[in-house]
């Protein structure tokens, strides 16, 4: 659960249960979302050699998960993929900010 704390706009950002689930399911294997092992296959990280949670990843995972609330059904090639890439690049843009580098820090410590 994350709520927007406005005077610490970091306190949750990027570390909400939804994003975890996403992660998982993207880059490991849906069956860790259910907490019941089971895949058959190597998991997305380990066959391109992902060793932890990048900027660019956690910029992705934030962008589909946003994508998968919205009230489309299919990803279509309209304004909604300008709104996903600028969204996306709004994410990896400030964990890139050299200004917020201390919070960026702890971000990817605590992922």
């Amino acid at each position: 659960k994350y709520n927007y704390d406005p005077e610490d706009p970091w306190k949750g950002l990027l570390r909400s249960e939804i994003l975890i689930f996403g992660f998982k399911h993207v880059f490991m294997s849906p069956s860790l979302v259910d907490r019941e092992p089971k895949a058959t296959c190597s998991s997305k990280a380990y066959l391109h050699g992902m060793k932890s949670v990048t900027k660019g990843s956690l910029a992705y995972i934030g962008t589909n998960v946003w994508f998968s609330l919205s009230v489309l059904s299919v990803f279509l090639h309209t304004e909604i993929v300008m709104d996903c890439e600028n969204f996306y690049h709004s994410i990896l843009d400030l964990l890139e900010d050299p200004n917020e580098s201390e919070e960026v820090v702890d971000l990817m410590m605590w992922w």
